[in-house]
C-alpha cells in the first residue's frame, strides 16, 4: 500500500534538514500530508536545569528544532510551491523518547517515514548505532533513508536541491518479496512521473557453484530469470500504464550491481525484512549497507506488520 501520510525525523543537523526537503517534496508528490517530528531524551544521571539538562531545557532546544523546519518549508514553498506541502497539510510533533524508537512507532501500513543518514562507519554502528540504521531495521513499514548530499549542502541552484526524483530504481529477486517491492516503486514512479528502470541480479557465486560445470545451464538459469522477471513485471505494467519501464537482467552482486546505477536524484526501492537493529548492523544486510553508500535516498519495503 502507498500512503498519503509522510512522516520524517528532524534534529536540527544537515541530514535532518536534507530529509525533511525530501519529504516536502514526496508530501506533495502523494498530494498527502507531512508530520515533522523532533525526539528528545532526558539525562538519566540528576543533572542541574542550570546546564542545559533537564527536562525542560531539552525540550525547548527539540521545540527550536521543529520551529527551524517550520522556517524552512516556508523558504521552500516561497522558492517553488511543489517543494513542500502547504501550511495546512503539516503538522508537528515534539515528542520524549530516543528518535530511533519514536519514528519506528509511526511506522506502519498508513505512513511513509523518512529519516537523514549520517554517514557513521561500520564499527561506529555497530558500537554507537544510528537512527537511520535502527528505523531502517525495525521499521513496521516502509522507511525513507535520505543520505547527506555534499552538492546540494553548497549550492543554491534549483538541480541541485535534495528533493525531485529524476528516476526510480528498484533491486528486485524472484521471490514473495518482488511483488511488495514493484508495488512502491512503480507507485513512486507514478507520483514522480519519472522512468522506473528494475534491476535483477544473478549472484555470480551461485552461477559458479551448482552450474558451474555447464556454461548452457547458466544460459539457462538466466533465460529463467528473464521469464520469470517478464512475467512478474506484466502484472504491474497492466497496473500502472503510464509509467515508463526498463528491466534489466544480469550477472552480479546485487548491492554492487545496484549502486553502480544509481545517481543522486534517483530513488532506489529495496525489499526488507524486520530484525533487530543490532543484528542488522553486525551482519550488514543490503539495505543496511545501501543506505551508508547510496548517492540517493533508499526506500525500504518491509512488510507491515
Amino acid at each position: 500500500m502507498n500512503s498519503t501520510r509522510v512522516i520524517v525525523g528532524v534534529d536540527g543537523s544537515i541530514a535532518g534538514e536534507q530529509a525533511l526537503d525530501w519529504a516536502a517534496a514526496e508530501a506533495v508528490r502523494r498530494q498527502g500530508t507531512l508530520t515533522v517530528v523532533s525526539a528528545y531524551t532526558v539525562a538519566t544521571t540528576p543533572a542541574d536545569a542550570g546546564f542545559g539538562l533537564g527536562e525542560q531545557a531539552v525540550r525547548e532546544r527539540a521545540e527550536e528544532g521543529v520551529a527551524s523546519a517550520a522556517e524552512r518549508l516556508v523558504a521552500l514553498r516561497e522558492l517553488r510551491p511543489t517543494a513542500a506541502p502547504a501550511v495546512d497539510d503539516v503538522s508537528w510533533e515534539v515528542v520524549s523518547g530516543t528518535p530511533a524508537g519514536v519514528l519506528v512507532g509511526h511506522t506502519g501500513v498508513d505512513s511513509l517515514v523518512v529519516v537523514g543518514q549520517r554517514g557513521l562507519g561500520g564499527i561506529d554502528r555497530v558500537v554507537l548505532g544510528s537512527v537511520s540504521s535502527a528505523v531502517a531495521a525495525m521499521a513496521h513499514g516502509s522507511v525513507v533513508v535520505v543520505p547527506t548530499d555534499p552538492v546540494a549542502q553548497h549550492s543554491v541552484g534549483a538541480n541541485d536541491r535534495v528533493g525531485p526524483i529524476w528516476r526510480v530504481v528498484a533491486a528486485v529477486d524472484t521471490d514473495e518479496q518482488a511483488d511488495r517491492v514493484l508495488e512502491q516503486a512503480f507507485a513512486e514512479a507514478d507520483f514522480a512521473a519519472s522512468p522506473l528502470h528494475v534491476v535483477h541480479a544473478v549472484h555470480p557465486d551461485f552461477i559458479a557453484g551448482p552450474y558451474a560445470m555447464a556454461n548452457a545451464l547458466s544460459q539457462e538459469y538466466r533465460d529463467e530469470a528473464r521469464v520469470a522477471m517478464h512475467d512478474i513485471m506484466a502484472r504491474w505494467t497492466e497496473k500502472f500504464p503510464d509509467v515508463e519501464v526498463t528491466t534489466e537482467v544480469v550477472t552480479g552482486v546485487p548491492i554492487d550491481v545496484l549502486q553502480q546505477r544509481l545517481n543522486r536524484h534517483d530513488l532506489a526501492v529495496v525489499g526488507g525484512r524486520k530484525h533487530s537493529p543490532m543484528v542488522g548492523r553486525v551482519l550488514g544486510s543490503m539495505p543496511d549497507r545501501l543506505v551508508h553508500h547510496a548517492p540517493c535516498p533508499v526506500l525500504i519495503a518491509h512488510e507491515p506488520a
